[in-house]
């Protein structure tokens, strides 16, 4: 049973400008201390960190609430490992994945993450399996 799919765009650009303009404050904002040490140390660490921004901004989606005071940046957490990527949730996030999993269900997220020079993208799917 699928209870949420979000998928999300963003230009590397925007990503690198703020990277470049608002540097650690922006990062520690937004990303978690693991995704940072999954990002920085890649050849291009704009695209990865799009890549992760957009996987976040997915997730928002599919849990149907946008960024809220109650669901924040950090409590989603893509991570990334060469082409593949996982999601952990924390928080309000968690909260709202609870929320929205009928009884005698069990969440599964996945979450793939993608992009080029230009472009990063991610799609995120929440669905519910049975619980034996």
């Amino acid at each position: 049973m699928i209870l949420g799919v979000g998928i999300d765009l963003c230009q590397v650009e925007r990503i690198r400008r703020s990277l470049k303009g608002l540097g650690d404050d922006w990062i520690d904002e937004l990303f978690t201390a693991d995704e940072r040490k999954l990002c920085q140390p890649g050849a291009d660490h704009a695209l990865l960190f799009a890549r992760a921004f957009c996987g976040k901004e997915a997730c928002f989606k599919a849990l149907g609430t946008g960024r809220t005071a109650d669901v924040g940046w950090r409590d989603i957490e893509i991570l990334q490992s060469r082409s593949l990527a996982s999601a952990r949730l924390s928080g309000g996030a968690l909260q709202r994945l609870q929320e929205i999993t009928p009884a005698r269900r069990a969440a599964v997220v996945h979450v793939a993450c993608a992009g080029g020079a230009e472009l990063a993208r991610a799609i995120f799917t929440i669905s519910a399996v049975p619980v034996p």
